[in-house]
């Protein structure tokens, strides 16, 4: 883990030891429609913040699984329940369509992780996101919950993380970026392309085969239809649900292109917090404490593109389902099939 990492969680950690409530500093979203978002946390010692421009120091929402402190106890009455094997959890409110960058910390024996998720929260929809430790990893699972029909669903949510440039240099976790220079320009670009070049000579990409054919579809049309029995749609229907493989079919030719935009961007944004200095000799490292730095960023951005290609698929598949469920609700398909698309 960076040094970064294990400063905030630290940070976090004493901070919240010293605050006055066991329910932390973050406020519930007021709005009517606001979003709700449940934190479970299996393992110890375990906080999740919230940062945006005007709180770039975090606001905390209280401990989980602390041997000196009470849970907390924030709830906010979601409609589906938590596992029952849940070990601590706490739920909060949040704004409806504003970006979220959240972070899930915990400092256990042995272990400190800590694990970043941007997203933007829809009106009225439900959240969670789960922290788990299994043979020496940290992981971190993020779902949309929904009750269709009388049974709970766990929709996985893409897990990205961008950086908070707003709060660019106000903490330790938010280094700032040094001041662009031609030198430094040229550094950079140097320094990226050749990562790029050298990341895709190891990583080889393979034709993505589109999740749909025009004959698969064609069944699957056909084999829907036949489910259906005596309720029949009109051909406007089925033009739209064609075009939405369509659309499934173009994400899915660009979603490498996606997962290396963002990798590209958050590799800039590291090497605009480094120092010129080190930065000549990125490319060719004369010195260990130079070498040391280049393979801990390369270890970093490998694990990167791993995590965000997973989400960039999940993405993917989400925004088809919603265009999916769109169009049956359009056309008041669940009212008379229940396997429609929701």
């Amino acid at each position: 883990m960076s040094y970064f990492l294990r400063a905030f969680s630290t940070l976090s950690l004493v901070s919240l030891l010293s605050a006055c409530s066991i329910n932390g500093s973050y406020p519930d979203a007021t709005e009517p429609d606001a979003a709700k978002l449940r934190f479970i946390s299996n393992t110890q010692n375990s906080t999740l913040d919230f940062f945006d421009a005007q709180h770039c120091a975090g606001r905390t929402t209280g401990m989980l699984n602390n041997s000196l402190m009470t849970d907390t106890q924030r709830r906010v009455g979601m409609i589906v329940p938590p596992p029952e094997k849940a070990r601590g959890l706490l739920e909060v409110k949040l704004a409806p369509g504003k970006p979220v960058f959240m972070r899930i910390n915990t400092n256990g024996s042995g272990y400190v992780c800590a694990k970043a998720i941007s997203f933007t929260p829809e009106a009225g929809k439900e959240y969670e996101v789960t922290f788990d430790v299994a043979e020496g990893s940290c992981i971190t699972t993020f779902q949309r919950l929904q009750r269709f029909n009388g049974k709970d669903e766990r929709i996985p949510q893409p897990m990205i993380e961008s950086p908070l440039q707003a709060c660019a240099g106000s903490t330790p976790m938010f280094p700032k970026q040094i001041p662009e220079t031609p030198k430094r320009a040229a550094l950079i670009g140097s320094i990226v392309d050749t990562n790029l070049q050298l990341f895709k000579m190891m990583n080889p990409q393979t034709p993505v085969e589109p999740p749909s054919t025009p004959k698969s579809l064609e069944d699957q049309i056909a084999k829907r239809k036949a489910a259906m029995g005596s309720f029949t749609l009109p051909e406007a229907y089925w033009t739209q649900y064609r075009q939405n493989f369509t659309l499934l079919n173009e994400d899915a030719a660009a979603q490498e292109a996606r997962t290396m935009g963002l990798y590209n961007e958050v590799l800039r944004y590291r090497l605009s917090v480094t120092e010129d200095a080190v930065l000549e000799q990125w490319l060719n490292p004369t010195d260990t404490t130079t070498r040391d730095r280049v393979a801990e960023n390369d270890k970093v951005m490998a694990a990167y593109y791993i995590n965000t290609r997973k989400s960039v698929m999940v993405e993917v598949l989400n925004h088809h389902l919603a265009r999916m469920g769109q169009l049956d609700q359009r056309f008041e398909v669940c009212a008379h099939f229940d396997k429609c698309w929701h």
